[in-house]
């Protein structure tokens, strides 16, 4: 399930965003497009998760005048998910989430019925990584593997 980016629009990114965002690009020898910015508006400006349609939504809701497409969405995707701007966390259902990498390492939640990425409370990931390794001597490495099961709007 995709995250509504409602709000997004030109020129709304914040300044450090877009700063770390140029500096990243001008290093590989890049600029920052109308196209790129417009993608890493809908990227950043997003409160959770959001996918690539939902991105190209919010970039033609933002900016009625700029052609894109779903191609170019996703090749934006991988040149910010290189160079280290963007994370991209994979959901059961084949559809990939996005979301700034400044947010930081973090523990996932989906669900099976309805698809919903949900970040996991940081306390909850270490009490159940400390309880595997107390108990079974397993060092679990959730910021990799998103856990599964049902949301609270489906019945969990």
């Amino acid at each position: 399930m995709c995250v509504s980016t409602a709000g997004v629009g030109p020129g709304s990114l914040e300044q450090r965003d877009r700063e770390a965002i140029v500096e990243s690009l001008r290093e590989r020898g890049l600029r920052l497009t109308v196209q790129r910015e417009a993608v890493c508006e809908a990227v950043f400006n997003c409160a959770g998760h959001i996918c690539a349609e939902h991105i190209l939504i919010a970039v033609s809701a933002g900016h009625p005048r700029l052609r894109m497409n779903k191609t170019t969405v996703y090749r934006t995707l991988d040149l910010l998910i290189d160079l280290g701007l963007v994370t991209e966390h994979k959901c059961g259902d084949g559809r990939a989430q996005y979301e700034p990498a400044s947010r930081g390492r973090h523990s996932h939640m989906i669900c099976r019925e309805c698809g919903v990425l949900m970040d996991m409370d940081p306390e909850l990931a270490v009490g159940i990584s400390n309880g595997l390794r107390n108990r079974h001597g397993f060092r679990v490495d959730l910021e990799s593997y998103p856990v599964f099961g049902v949301c609270p709007s489906c019945g969990g």
